[in-house]
């Protein structure tokens, strides 16, 4: 059997010898041994040795395919047949179809090699060839077909250089010896590397890469052998998303999917082996200047190859509608690779199929009957035949018509004219042949199953998600074509463009606020309800295929349904979209007439219904994505009636995102974001995903400026490229970050945002496009981490107007604290390479760029002078340039090489720019999409905008700034206590502060370490670190002033102490005195047998005689009559009758909470004596404040005051009413001064309050210090150890008694002191409103108004909320601690007592332990009180006068204290029984005022509504602010010159037209409110749509109160809408958690 001589041949031998490895199906294989220009023979091999394993059925597609050994090197497995190729490759576990899109669409290592220098390039390894190459070919480089292995040609085996005398005919005589690899392995030919890809894709991956290689202008798979049977099969589903585009000369552009054309077929196959390459001749008739076909001449050929032989490829012609078009019409070109008989198969199905067969071989005469066979049914066939004779010379021609067939001879031919003659004679037999015989990849499909070709598309999964695809194709076609998207998608489109429109309307408010807003949110509501009518019909259906289990299934759905929408809208979608164009043309000369004709205005009205009508007819998957959106938007409304396939839909669009497809962000028809859609969406891809990081690229640029074709270029994506109507709104695509890079980029996900072009609309002014054009730019500019600005051409103007955009975009970020960057990117520019032109082409865009901040920072109104300032930017690195995205002219040009190189550079710069940038997680990104949506809705952005993250990340500090500001508080809380036990117990005379810092250092390092701990781990550092060094100097002025405070307190104490030392000692003299007569009475009466009334008497009488003589050396503390005495101070400071008449009119108690003090004010008189003011609610409002605060102060100043250690004075009253006077003095008023009469009134309601206090402590003070009183009270105690005495008790436990009675009262003092602490922290720990951050608080604080019901309470809060936060805190207390069967706060003393009984219990075995040997008392009780010194108040002094010398046995004794005390415990504890038990008087500091203390905050109450800051932290950075405001009526606001109150919300009036009037009548629009003055400027009212019904309720429930209450009404401008009266009270309380 002959050899034949192939195809594809080795650039590097010139000779006509060959070597040809003919890869047949199964067996043997016959190789040729050929020398110099002779056959020898043949030999025979086995060619299953090319293959590494043994076909086995048991375990094909089983997860070992390509195992790894321990050591990572590949091993072999023979559970499937593996073609040695596919090891060499790295590509065996993939085998076969196996790699899938996920693999190949991601950031991995690959993405980090940067395109180097052809000088410097480093050979490819065979294992990395596959993996590049897809890489390549991927993001659109046509070189990708060229990589190879690269070697050396060594001089001879031994690498030893030729004697340098070697004769030089006989050195050129040598021949080079040429080694493929270093393993002995031949090199790898470039297709088989294709080929090899291909093989091991899925199905969905091969279509991609069939698609980027339509791109790139290749020939595309057609017929593909498989490489271990005998299959072949039909790859039709690759081709399902190629379109071609072509224009006949003079005729109008047709575009179509591949398998749709019906064009005339040209088929090219060869005979044997010939010298010249077919698929050279080939690209010589297709396309001259792009190889189409590979061919041995192509870089990296070589002679021989795996996957090559009988693969039939395909390619189309598409004429560009020029006169030097090569053919006037499309074709198809095919073409096999291999032997014609041998590929019999192949070669009869095509040669039937085409309208022209070419067929190439050498001279007849040296074929086998076989070929000659194949020549005459080739002959035979009734069409042309064109017979290329390599060794023959001239051309002739036989048959006419159908049947013409043609010879030429290739031999000694110029090429350029045999090119020409090959394409002259094609057309012509094109023209003679029937034209109706067209080729047709679709139609051909079952004639190519009848020659036994498998066609991939029928795969069960591919049918299942072709027939999803189907049914709902067939439910559209119910309509016509035109209607079909106004019937199944319509809650898009003008309704959903209509709630848009209102949407905006909400935040350019104008009139009566309120009213208007309330009008448009019902009409908006409407929309929604018509959009919860539409039927679901389409969304079940295509809801049903994409909630299959099956991920392939589904993904062939997606494909499939976008065909069929391609195929079913395409015709009709053309014909309107070339009308749309040329009425545009016709338009756009009339417009440069400069006259608005009636024809122009005519033209412009078809112009727009054109357009509507290429809406109407656009339908694709995005659509119907969008429509889900509508539908949940609209559903979501109605949470509690949405049904089970409503709530899917994120579900659906989630897996969607996930899976590559890009997701419309902002919808580009209505020019809006759903951002409930969008959230729930991100929530749903959270769930699947985790909450990954995100780095965000979005791109801007003008309109047609190739943004998406270089995103898909660049990452391999999927974002429509179109010449026609370009990309309309945002979308966005993920793309993974491998494992493997991870760490490097500090993200795990690429998202991409692909904008629509700015000043895209064609019949507007660049005007009124300026304002959409700055949305979408804000927008994408502040959600992008990076940002491309894409420059198309070097048009100044172009850049111009797109630079003003961008720059003013990123002055915004600035002024909101968001620091993107951006990269320009220049496409489309003519000698790129040339250095001197890029470097004049920057500077000339560093002068624009700062020309355009200067202008733009003037509009803005910020100080930039250069771009530097706004944003950071290298003009050196951060600006590219790209060549022009085509090599020649399209539609037969393939992607210009540079263009690919550009693009890697480029994406080089992005991931280097990327690594180690902080970015937001998915959820952190879900908040940010809606702060800037919800702030370019505005007309102000930067005045707008509300970083939600910042300020979730601020309350989150707020509450750790709670926790350690509590843990100083609690602390010095002990230390409090511990330094008063130590003053009562003498072992401090005077407090240093430097000893109080001592004790709390430890505790304020802790809370050091804990918050800079905080702010360098928490995830959210970046953001917190511009609060960090104002928290630690905040944190420490209250660890400073806690000092202060402790400090104070104890030195008051001290002087207290010293103030009372004498009543003091005399108190415990008299104790000890009353003890040693008890005992001397006692033991006179031990002997005698005696009754407890004999006993009594006996006591009584020594009581009495000892009273007598008390009385006698010390007179009682005299009563004191404390209204009496105030009576007097206040007659002294005002006139006398005026205060007792006053006094008994008893007008003076309802002054704190009038409504009306007309009755306290003289109005003052205008010019002419006449009254020219009348008293508003404002006035009226300001004098009750006067009053309220007043009264706080006085209170403060009541409760300071140590009555109960000193006794009532005089100072302390007249201190009150000084403090009355003073307060009424520094009152302004415009309209009115006050009378003496207010004065005299306030003093008798603070004093009122004072006689009441002082009363009740002057009498505490009597009880305590008036000897008389208190030994009486000590009376039962006195008896209780005088009747042990005499009952033979022994001295030790006498005494131990009498010691334990000294502690009882100081025991129980000191488990109230830690009941104080303890109950504050566990209201901190474990009740909700004191947990939180302010906020919280007051969430809590409103619920509670709500369920009460109660006007005057939040008439109360309203205007005094310090007072009712006061008694929120006391009420709440109370609820938690106080009420119920077994109230806590019982507990908690309990467990306080049981804690001070074991210190009790310690120090008395540590002072026996001790005093062992001593066999002192006086020691043990040294020991026992210095163990004590902090917990509880006992000294040896308090015992030094009692009689107990006699007492030697200080083990005893500590035996019988124990006891004793344990008695004493035993009844403290039993005391904590019930809640009546409870002394509140008790508390040093109560754990209301603990808590009230530590959840002070911000007290700030809105000029406008009166709501409060809700800053945890007084004095806080930054302008106060408030999440929700409420209706300015709430806070008595009116309209001007009405009586009409205000129902209009503070963020509603700041995008109003309205204005404030201010007492001085200048008027300042509520747009610029921060004009107002001071009291305004320090507010942040950030324009917001979002709706709490809080306040409207309020307002609805309470409407006759606040009427009256103020003296005006909601009538007029301040008519309440109609819909809050549906609000209820249920709807109120849960608008709170939103």
């Amino acid at each position: 059997m002959p050899g034949w001589k192939m195809d594809a041949q080795s650039p590097r031998r010139n000779t006509p010898d060959r070597t040809s490895v003919t890869a047949q199906r199964r067996g043997t294989a016959c190789v040729p041994v050929i020398d110099g220009n002779n056959i020898q023979g043949s030999v025979t091999v086995n060619i299953n040795n090319i293959y590494r394993g043994d076909r086995s059925t048991g375990a094909a597609g089983q997860d070992g395919v390509g195992m790894k050994s321990a050591d990572g090197t590949q091993k072999k497995d023979s559970s499937i047949k593996i073609p040695d190729l596919i090891y060499r490759l790295n590509l065996s576990h993939f085998y076969p179809s196996k790699l899938t899109t996920a693999d190949a669409f991601n950031i991995n290592r690959t993405s980090f090699q940067k395109e180097e220098p052809q000088s410097e390039k480093k050979p490819l390894k065979e294992k990395d060839l596959a993996f590049v190459y897809l890489h390549k070919l991927l993001t659109l480089d046509y070189r990708a077909r060229s990589l190879t292995i690269l070697n050396e040609c060594v001089t001879s085996k031994t690498g030893k250089r030729s004697a340098e005398n070697k004769d030089f005919y006989a050195f050129l005589n040598d021949e080079c010896e040429y080694t493929d690899s270093e393993d002995g392995n031949t090199q790898i030919h470039p297709m088989d590397v294709q080929m090899a890809v291909f093989h091991c894709a899925d199905s969905f991956l091969r279509q991609n890469m069939v698609t980027k290689l339509s791109s790139c202008q290749y020939a595309l798979p057609l017929l593909v052998p498989s490489p271990t049977s005998a299959d072949i099969e039909l790859p039709l589903w690759t081709f399902r998303q190629i379109k071609k585009t072509w224009k006949s000369v003079g005729g109008l552009s047709t575009s179509l999917p591949v398998c749709q054309i019906k064009a005339p077929m040209v088929f090219f196959c060869r005979l044997g082996s010939v010298s010249t390459s077919k698929s050279q001749l080939l690209n010589s008739v297709i396309n001259p200047k792009h190889d189409t076909f590979f061919h041995r001449d192509s870089p990296g050929s070589i002679k021989n190859h795996q996957f090559m032989e009988g693969l039939v490829e395909i390619a189309w012609y598409c004429p560009a509608g020029n006169t030097d078009d090569l053919f006037s019409e499309c074709i198809a070109f095919c073409n096999l690779h291999g032997d014609a008989v041998k590929n019999r198969a192949q070669t009869d199905f095509l040669s039937e199929q085409a309208t022209v067969n070419v067929v190439l071989m050498e001279n007849i005469k040296n074929h086998n009957d076989k070929d000659r066979e194949m020549v005459q049914k080739l002959h035979n066939l009734s069409k042309p035949l064109i017979c290329l004779m390599s060794e023959q010379k001239g051309t002739n021609t036989m048959g006419s018509g159908d049947n013409i067939k043609y010879k030429i001879g290739l031999r000694d031919r110029n090429q350029a004219e045999l090119h020409e003659e090959l394409i002259s004679v094609i057309s012509t037999c094109l023209q003679k042949y029937n034209s109706a015989h067209t080729f047709s990849l679709e139609a051909n499909r079952e004639l190519a199953k009848s020659f036994g070709f498998r066609v991939d598309e029928d795969s069960q999964e591919c049918q299942a998600g072709k027939t999803g695809a189907l049914e709902v194709i067939k439910l559209l076609k119910r309509e016509d074509i035109s209607q079909i998207k106004a019937k199944f998608l319509p809650c898009q489109g003008k309704l959903w463009q209509e709630w848009s429109n209102k949407n905006k309307e909400q935040y350019r408010l104008y009139g009566d606020v309120e009213q208007t807003k309330s009008k448009i949110q019902e009409h908006m509501k409407s929309i929604r309800n018509q959009q919860r009518k539409t039927s679901l019909d389409l969304m079940k259906a295509v809801c049903k295929n994409l909630t299959s289990k099956h991920i392939s299934k589904k993904m062939y759905f997606v494909r499939w349904l976008g065909v069929y929408l391609d195929v079913s809208f395409l015709e009709k979608l053309s014909e309107v979209t070339q009308q749309y164009y040329k009425q545009l043309a016709d338009l756009q000369l009339l417009k440069q007439k400069r006259k608005i004709t009636d024809d122009f205005r005519k033209k412009q009205e078809e112009l727009i219904k054109l357009s509507e009508k290429v809406d109407a007819v656009t339908f694709g998957l995005e659509h119907i994505v969008r429509e889900m959106a509508q539908i949940y938007e609209a559903w979501a409304e109605c949470p509690d009636k949405m049904t089970a396939e409503v709530s899917t839909l994120p579900v659906v669009a989630a897996d969607l995102l996930i899976s590559g497809h890009p997701l419309e962000l902002m919808d580009g028809d209505a020019a809006h974001v759903p951002l409930t859609w969008i959230q729930s969406v991100l929530d749903k891809v959270t769930e699947r995903l985790g909450d990954q990081r995100v780095f965000v690229l979005s791109v801007l640029g003008l309109q047609s400026s190739g943004k998406s074709t270089m995103l898909n270029a660049m990452f391999g994506l999927q974002f429509a490229v179109s010449a026609g109507r370009c990309t309309r709104g945002a979308f966005m695509q993920l793309i993974r970050v491998k494992e493997e890079v991870k760490e490097q980029l500090n993200f795990d996900f690429l998202l991409v945002v692909d904008t629509e072009g700015l000043q895209s609309l064609q019949l507007v002014s660049k005007q009124s496009t300026l304002p959409h054009d700055n949305e979408l730019a804000t927008f994408v500019t502040g959600l992008a981490d990076l940002t491309l600005i894409n420059i198309f051409g070097e048009n100044p103007a172009e850049m111009k107007d797109i630079i003003q955009i961008v720059v003013q975009a990123f002055l915004r970020m600035k002024k909101v604290k968001l620091t993107p960057s951006c990269m320009f990117v220049h496409q489309n520019v003519a000698d790129i390479s040339a250095g001197e032109k890029n470097m004049e082409g920057r500077s000339q865009l560093q002068k624009q760029l700062d020309e355009m901040t200067h202008l733009a920072a003037t509009q803005e109104v910020c100080s930039a002078e250069y771009f530097t300032d706004v944003i950071k930017f290298n003009i050196q690195t951060d600006v590219h340039y790209f060549a022009q995205l085509w090599e020649g002219n399209p539609p037969m040009a393939p992607l210009n090489p540079r263009y690919s190189e550009n693009i890697e550079n480029l994406k080089q710069a992005i991931l280097k720019a990327a690594a180690g940038k902080k970015c937001l997680k998915l959820s952190e990104l879900k908040v940010r999409i809606k702060d800037l949506w919800t702030a370019v809705l505005n007309e102000d952005f930067v005045f707008s905008f509300k970083n939600t993250l910042e300020i979730s990340v601020y309350r989150r500090l707020e509450v750790m700034y709670g926790n350690w500001t509590w843990e100083l508080r609690e602390n010095m809380l002990f230390i409090e206590n511990k330094l008063h036990n130590w003053v009562e117990n003498g072992k401090v005379v005077a407090i240093d502060q430097r000893l109080i810092h001592e004790e709390i250092n430890s505790t304020f390092c802790a809370v050091k370490n804990k918050t800079e701990k905080f702010f360098t781990e928490d995830k959210d550092a970046e953001i917190l670190s511009q609060w960090k060094s104002r928290t630690e100097q905040r944190i420490k002025v209250v660890h400073d002033s806690l000092i202060e405070a402790a400090a104070r307190k104890i030195n008051e104490l001290l002087k207290l102490k010293k103030a009372c030392k004498k009543l003091d000692e005399k108190k415990t003299q008299y104790e000890n005195e009353l003890f040693n007569r008890s005992k001397d009475l006692a033991s006179t009466l031990k002997d005698k047998a005696m009754n407890e009334l004999s006993l009594r008497r006996e006591f009584d009488s020594m009581w009495g005689k000892w009273l007598s003589d008390l009385r006698a050396e010390t007179p009682p503390i005299k009563d004191v009559n404390v209204e009496q005495e105030v009576m007097n101070i206040l007659s002294s400071s005002f006139e006398r009758r005026t205060i007792y008449f006053n006094r008994d009119s008893r007008h003076y108690k309802w002054i704190y909470n009038r409504r009306d003090y007309s009755d306290y004010v003289t109005v003052k008189k205008g010019m002419f004596g006449f009254s020219s003011h009348s008293l508003d609610t404002k006035d009226h409002d300001s004098i009750r404040k006067l009053v309220q605060q007043t009264v706080r102060e006085a209170e403060e100043i009541i409760r300071t005051k140590p009555v109960d250690r000193t006794g009532y004075s005089d100072a302390y009253t007249q201190e009150i009413v000084n403090c009355v006077k003073k307060r009424v003095a520094e009152f302004k008023a415009e309209k009115f001064t006050l009378k003496n009469e207010f004065t005299v009134d306030l003093s008798l309601f603070v004093c009122d309050i004072a006689v009441r206090k002082f009363t009740d402590l002057h009498k505490v003070f009597r009880e305590a210090n008036d000897p008389v009183i208190y030994l009486g009270n000590k009376k039962g105690d006195f008896f209780s150890m005088f009747k042990k005495q005499c009952g033979g008790a022994t001295a030790t436990a006498v005494f131990a008694d009498f010691v334990c009675n000294k502690l009882k009262s100081s025991i129980l003092q000191s488990v109230y002191d830690q009941t104080a602490i303890d109950a504050a922290g566990e209201m901190r720990a474990n009740f909700p409103a004191f947990s939180g951050n302010r906020s919280n608080l007051e969430k809590h604080i409103l619920q509670d108004l709500a369920e009460a019901e109660s006007f005057e309470r939040f008439i109360t809060y309203i205007k005094n909320p310090k007072i009712h936060f006061s008694d929120f805190i006391e009420t709440k207390f109370k609820e938690q601690m106080l009420e119920g069967r077994n109230p806590r706060i019982l507990e908690i003393l309990r467990n306080a007592a049981n804690m001070k009984q074991s210190s009790v219990s310690i120090a008395i075995q540590k002072a026996t332990q001790e005093t062992k040997y001593k066999k002192d008392v006086n020691e043990w009780l040294k020991r026992f009180s210095l163990e004590l010194e902090g917990e509880v108040i006992f000294t040896v002094n308090d015992v030094e006068g009692a009689h107990y010398q006699e007492i030697n046995d200080t083990d005893f004794f500590g035996q019988v204290m124990n006891k004793t005390l344990q008695s004493v415990f035993n009844e403290t504890t039993s005391r904590f029984t019930h809640k009546t038990s409870v002394r509140m008087d008790m508390f040093r500091q109560s754990p209301e005022d603990i808590l009230k203390h530590q959840l002070c905050g911000c007290w700030v109450q809105c000029p406008f509504c009166a709501a409060i800051c809700t800053n945890t932290i007084e004095g806080h950075d930054g302008k106060h602010s408030v999440p929700f405001h409420r209706p300015e009526g709430v806070n008595g606001w009116k309209w001007y010159k009405t009586e009409n109150l205000s129902v209009d919300t503070c963020t509603s009036s700041v995008v109003s037209d309205a204005q404030i009037v201010l007492p001085d009548e200048k008027r300042v629009p509520y747009r610029k409110y921060w004009e107002a003055g001071p009291e305004y400027a320090c507010w942040s009212i950030t324009p917001d749509a979002s709706e709490q019904a809080y306040w409207k309720w309020f307002v609805c429930r309470f409407q006759k109160d606040l009427e009256k209450h103020y003296g005006k009404t909601f009538k007029g401008k301040g008519e309440i809408p109609t819909a809050w009266s549906n609000i209820t009270k249920k709807n109120a309380i849960e608008s709170l958690d939103n």
